[in-house]
C-alpha cells in the first residue's frame, strides 16, 4: 500500500509539473495551430469540369504548372479546349483566394477568443432571443460573403469608372494557338486557333498553355511598376 501511495505522489507531481489545465490547453492550442499551418498548401489546384486539363496556381493566383491529359480531345475536343483552360484557371484562383481568405477569418476568430477575458467560470451565455439555429460552417458563410462581397465591388466599380478607361489587352502563346484576353489586368476569357490546336498533342499544348500564362504574368507585373 505504501509503494502505491509514493507511485501516486510520483505522478502527481510529474502532472503538476507541466502546468495548470489552462496553461495545458493553450500549449495544446498552440501546437494544433502549428500542425494547421504545416498543412496548408502552398498551392492550389483546379480543373475543367472533364479533368481534361489542370491548373496549379500558387497564393497568388500566379500559375505555377498546367497539365493535360493524353485524352484531352476526347474529352473537351479540339474546340474545347481554351475554354476548359480558362476553366481550370478560374476555378484554381477561386480555391486560393477562399483558403487565403479562410485563414485570415480562423486568424481573426483566434485573436478575437484570446482577447475575450478568461476565467468567467463557465461558457458565455447565449444572448436572450437568439435563435437556436446551427450557424453555417466556415467555408459556407465564406463563399456566401465573397459573393456578396465581389457583387458589391462589380455594381461599385462600374459606378466610379467611366467606361472609356477600361483596358484590354490580350497576350499569345509562343505558337500563337492560345490567346490570353485580359481586363484591367485581369483574364475574362482564353481563345485558341482551332487548327493548330488540332495538330497539338497533349505535350505540345501544356507547353503553349504555361507559357501562356508566363507572358501573361509578365506583362501584368510591368503594368504593375
Amino acid at each position: 500500500m505504501g509503494e502505491d501511495r509514493r507511485h501516486i505522489r510520483m505522478s502527481l507531481a510529474t502532472l503538476d509539473s507541466l502546468g495548470s489545465d489552462e496553461e495545458l490547453r493553450e500549449q495544446a492550442t498552440r501546437a494544433l495551430r502549428q500542425a494547421e499551418t504545416e498543412r496548408r498548401p502552398s498551392t492550389h489546384s483546379g480543373q475543367d469540369p472533364t479533368g481534361a486539363i489542370t491548373v496549379v496556381v500558387d497564393t497568388a493566383g500566379q500559375v505555377e504548372e498546367v497539365t493535360v491529359s493524353r485524352d484531352w480531345r476526347s474529352r473537351v475536343g479540339v474546340s474545347g479546349a481554351p475554354d476548359a483552360l480558362f476553366t481550370a484557371y478560374t476555378t484554381a484562383v477561386q480555391t486560393a483566394v477562399e483558403a487565403v481568405a479562410l485563414q485570415q477569418l480562423r486568424a481573426d476568430s483566434d485573436e478575437t477568443a484570446q482577447a475575450q477575458p478568461s476565467g468567467t467560470g463557465g461558457a458565455a451565455q447565449a444572448p436572450s432571443g437568439a435563435s437556436d439555429e446551427a450557424e453555417p460552417d466556415d467555408e459556407q458563410w465564406l463563399r456566401q460573403t465573397w459573393q456578396t462581397l465581389h457583387d458589391l465591388d462589380i455594381e461599385l466599380e462600374g459606378l466610379a469608372r467611366p467606361p472609356q478607361v477600361v483596358s484590354e489587352q490580350e497576350v499569345a502563346s509562343p505558337a500563337g494557338v492560345l490567346t490570353l484576353r485580359m481586363r484591367d489586368g485581369a483574364v475574362v476569357s482564353i481563345v485558341g486557333d482551332i487548327r493548330r490546336i488540332g495538330q497539338l498533342d497533349a505535350a505540345a499544348l501544356r507547353y503553349e498553355a504555361h507559357a501562356l500564362f508566363r507572358t501573361y504574368a509578365l506583362v501584368r507585373s510591368q503594368k504593375r511598376s
